[in-house]
């Protein structure tokens, strides 16, 4: 029987999260190193855990050529797509970056600095509340360790698909400064500046302290679709006209100019007087792809203060400073007036109308109602996104007797303003243009007339000088200002208690007390609904948390080593969450070793789900099952009748142009969302495991393969509108709105006999955020790395790969989970990279290559555009419905001949090699506008150079 010892006075509790520092601890023959690896709150001497950890260091982060810690994390193959503010214009939270792991969501993936939360970013995505990657200096890391598993049991809530541990440079002395400058060789267009400077004094062992400060500053520069489009993958012309070939008239040779122009269309009269760009029909055109936004600008500014004091005793005392300032500048397209427009529904059932020109008005000399064509083009457009975030902490740790305890209290927060411009006014619109509620419907044959006589001569005047007054009465500023505060006190414990044999039994233990208040604001004018169609969201509220941890590591036998923790975490509105978990690694041999893991896991519901909310918003891109085949049909045969049609036709243009509006309306339509909030839901929990094996068959070489499983259930959010409208039938009354058919702009009756239209237009879909879904998702990680001398230097190789095996989401609409998604559209099976460093004297070069198989275009069950029939209906081959395998060659060298000075080039896809053509995310977008800015970008250099001052 194997003897354990138990220490006296392991009776302490503590409160706190782990510090992920080196520590040095002294043993009677040498000094060994204890390390606190993310996932557990216990230091070991062993850093390969039960739990599998990647850990990207500071010369792994300078090799992959990144400018932000968000393209540091989409290098990593557990890493999935997620909101960018380069995309996010259209999305709540524009202007912030987010990461998310394991296909499971933003809001799932846990990301630490130094091993505690920093604040979310204060506006939600909708329903999503994250960190914001973009407020966190990258030249001030040291390394960043991504636990690709749960970690609720250690880190409490959103644990869920993994945690990102990001740990900054410490005991750094001197100054040290870096710039860099980032450019696309096939358009210069895209350009990233970036510069830092990093200083550090006092010699920990010395001198007792060191302090750290780094301040980074970051320019992004705006790029307009207008200037890149031509060189578009010439795959997309083939199959949308808006990119076809010659499209782009006097403006370019790709990129359809809009019949909706300044100043403007009377249709069967011809170009409003004043127009400077005419077509060979006569027709008044504009170039939209001007105004089309492929990459905003962006300007930040991070900061991060540090130090550590040693007081005598053992004690040391420490604290830390964050502070960012990030603004990104969106440009807008100017909006659009169209008098067949579907009539715009949002808010609480308000109507905006689209009515023709009145006989009345002076530009109209048809002596009857005319359609106008007309686009904003005098108005302010624009979308700011201005956002500051902080923490403040500060803390003591020390020893006693054979414990180490830390304690820290700290305060951070995120303030953010969001504002934007080129919207319409219902109120400013009725003062500025006409009462579009005032209208007469002919019985006998639907034509609306407006009954204003002024309509459209009143303040605003058409292709005219308007005044300042007029426009921001038209198109008032709006948005949201949200800020978020969190307070906590944390503490540990954490150290040997007994021994197996002579193996130490190691434990930690602890509490953690939060306080956090969000609030979301929207401007008077989007509260009131007095914006069109815009959408929006509120919250204001605040709670208290409190949680406690344990966690405590078994040396079973020499070779077998067993970890359990848990830990109790109680939030407002529900019973306290238990997260356990079990973990075990067993050295077979000293070159061979098996792990795995069993846990649980939780998301607590954020303030904006199930605190007082409302959100009102659009679903985009929603294909009409009962109205977009028809769509289809009649837009197949307005582009046949307009192709037979001679150039200088002014119908051409206008079939044409129709064509893209019956499609858009049925195919890619925007439909409004009205979702309240939920104080009755429950929190989302998790259950995964992870087996695997390490191996190091000779020294300096390992490989490393574990299989992992997560299935999450008690899911917070909204059927989606394509669930609802698979289910259309089945769904209570009020939830899918329908126009009445005598409503509809799409198609006339006539059209509506010809192609079987019985349904009318969608309006709208009502609900309220449930747990509604489950999902369950499978794979493998594998990873691989040696390194060993050559006769010109070290060579280092490594190569990662995750493959997705399953992924499944549970449809509550059928009862029953649907597809495997893994290989389907945004789900590659196989994510890879595979990377190789040779040092030679002062230069070191690395060339990496990454890799994604291929998918196909279809999602889940419910998707029938784009399954093999759907595409042959869209004319689109078998070989363009799918998204082929892609592969990227990026090279780095870096030079240190010059004392204190390392200059570096980057070249990211050196062989010039395109993304795979993509026809559905063009698609996906109403065939107009691209939207993947790789295709354009090609090879790019970034030119960095590093100089340490002594």
């Amino acid at each position: 029987m194997k003897k354990i010892a138990l220490k006296a006075g392991v009776t302490a509790v503590a409160l706190t999260l782990a510090s992920s520092h080196v520590v040095a601890q002294e043993d009677s023959a040498r000094s060994m190193e204890k390390v606190v690896i993310t996932g557990s709150n216990i230091k070991r001497l062993d850093v390969e855990t039960a739990t599998p950890v990647e850990i990207l260091r500071r010369e792994d982060i300078t090799r992959l050529g990144v400018n932000s810690v968000k393209e540091a994390l989409e290098t990593l193959t557990s890493s999935t797509g997620a909101l960018s503010d380069i995309g996010g214009s259209n999305s709540f939270a524009s202007g912030a970056s987010a990461v998310s792991l394991r296909n499971l969501g933003k809001q799932s993936t846990l990301v630490l600095l130094n091993s505690r939360r920093v604040a979310p970013y204060a506006l939600a995505d909708y329903n999503e509340v994250f960190t914001n990657l973009d407020s966190l200096p990258i030249d001030a890391i040291e390394r960043i360790e991504v636990l690709r598993n749960g970690g609720s049991s250690i880190y409490g809530s959103d644990a869920v698909a993994g945690v990102i541990n990001i740990i900054t440079r410490s005991d750094f002395q001197g100054v040290q400064a870096s710039a860099s400058y980032d450019q696309s060789v096939k358009n210069e267009q895209f350009k990233t500046k970036k510069a830092s400077i990093t200083a550090g004094f006092g010699d920990w062992v010395n001198d007792k302290y060191n302090v750290l400060a780094n301040v980074e500053v970051f320019k992004r520069g705006e790029v307009l679709w207008r200037d890149v489009v031509d060189d578009i993958n010439p795959g997309y012309g083939k199959q949308f006209s808006a990119v076809a070939p010659g499209s782009g008239l006097m403006f370019g040779n790709l990129g359809a100019p809009s019949t909706y122009s300044y100043p403007g269309n009377l249709i069967g009269q011809g170009a409003v007087p004043g127009c400077a760009t005419v077509n060979s029909a006569g027709l008044c055109v504009y170039d939209r792809f001007s105004r089309f936004e492929a990459v905003p600008k962006a300007d930040r500014v991070n900061g991060l203060l540090s130090a550590k004091f040693d007081l005598g005793g053992g004690t040391e005392a420490f604290g830390e400073a964050l502070y960012s300032h990030t603004k990104t500048s969106y440009t807008s397209a100017f909006g659009t007036y169209g008098s067949t427009n579907p009539n715009t529904v949002w808010g609480a059932g308000q109507t905006f109308i689209y009515h023709s020109l009145p006989a009345t008005h002076p530009l109209n000399t048809t002596g009857d109602n005319v359609e106008l064509r007309y686009r904003w083009a005098d108005a302010p457009s624009y979308q700011d996104a201005t956002s500051d975030q902080y923490r403040v902490l500060g803390g003591l740790k020390g020893n006693w007797r054979s414990f180490d305890w830390e304690s820290a209290a700290g305060v951070m927060g995120s303030k953010t303003k969001l504002r934007s411009a080129g919207a319409l006014s219902r109120s400013g619109f009725k003062q500025q243009v006409g009462d579009y509620d005032n209208y007469t419907t002919d019985r006998e044959t639907g034509i609306v007339t407006v009954n204003d006589p002024n309509f459209f001569n009143r303040g605003y005047q058409i292709g005219k000088v308007n005044s300042p007054e007029v426009l921001n009465s038209l198109f008032p500023v709006n948005g949201y200002d949200g800020k978020i505060t969190q307070y906590f006190v944390d503490a540990k414990l954490t150290g040997e208690v007994g021994k197996i044999a002579d193996r130490a039994i190691n434990v930690a233990a602890g509490a953690e007390l939060r306080h956090e208040k969000f609030k979301i604001m929207p401007t008077d004018n989007l509260l009131q609904g007095d914006i069109v169609g815009y959408g929006s969201a509120t919250a204001d509220a605040s709670r208290s948390t409190q949680a406690a941890f344990a966690e405590v590591s078994l040396p079973v036998t020499s070779t077998l080593d067993v970890t359990a923790a848990a830990r109790i975490d109680k939030f407002p509105g529900f019973k306290a969450h238990t997260s356990p978990k079990l973990a075990a690694i067993w050295k077979a041999t000293p070159a061979f070793a098996l792990r795995g893991t069993l846990e649980s896991g939780f998301r607590a519901p954020n303030l904006t789900e199930s605190a007082q909310s409302n959100k009102f918003a659009f679903d985009n891109g929603v294909v009409d099952l009962k109205r977009c085949p028809q769509a289809r049909a009649l837009a197949d045969a307005l582009r046949a009748q307009s192709d037979a049609l001679p150039d200088s036709d002014p119908n051409k243009a206008l079939g044409l142009a129709r064509a893209d509006t019956v499609e858009g309306n049925e195919c890619a339509a925007g439909v409004p969302s009205v979702v309240r909030n939920n104080p009755n839901l429950k929190p989302e929990t998790t259950h995964m495991g992870t087996v695997g094996f390490v191996i190091e068959p000779v020294k300096n070489t390992n490989f490393s393969l574990d299989y992992w499983r997560i299935e999450r259930k008690d899911e917070i959010g909204i059927k989606t509108t394509a669930e609802l409208l698979a289910a259309e039938a089945d769904q209570a009354p009020g939830t899918i709105g329908r126009a009445d058919l005598s409503a509809d702009k799409t198609f006339t009756a006539a059209e509506r006999q010809t192609y079987g239209v019985t349904a009318g237009a969608l309006t709208s879909t009502n609900g309220s955020f449930l747990n509604v879904a489950r999902t369950k998702t499978s794979g493998v990680d594998v990873s691989a790395n040696t390194r060993f001398n050559t006769g010109i230097g070290r060579l280092d190789l490594g190569a990662n790969a995750t493959y997705l095996l399953e992924l499944k989401n549970f449809s509550s609409s059928l009862n029953r989970y649907g597809d495997n998604l893994a290989g389907r559209y945004g789900y590659s099976k196989t994510v890879a990279n595979v990377t190789a460093a040779l040092k030679t004297g002062d230069f070191s070069n690395s060339l990496r290559l990454i890799y994604q198989s291929k998918t196909a275009l279809n999602g889940d069950y419910f998707d029938e555009t784009y399954t093999a029939a759907g595409c042959a209906d869209l004319g689109w081959s078998a070989d363009e419905c799918r998204i082929k395998a892609y592969g990227r060659l990026d090279w780095n060298v870096s030079y240190t001949g010059v004392r204190d000075l390392t200059v570096s080039m980057f070249v990211r896809n050196i062989t010039n090699r395109r993304p795979p053509l993509d026809l559905r995310d063009f698609d996906s977008a109403g065939g107009v506008i691209p939207q993947n800015t790789a295709d354009v970008t090609g090879r790019s250099v970034r030119i960095t150079a590093e100089y340490k001052f002594r």
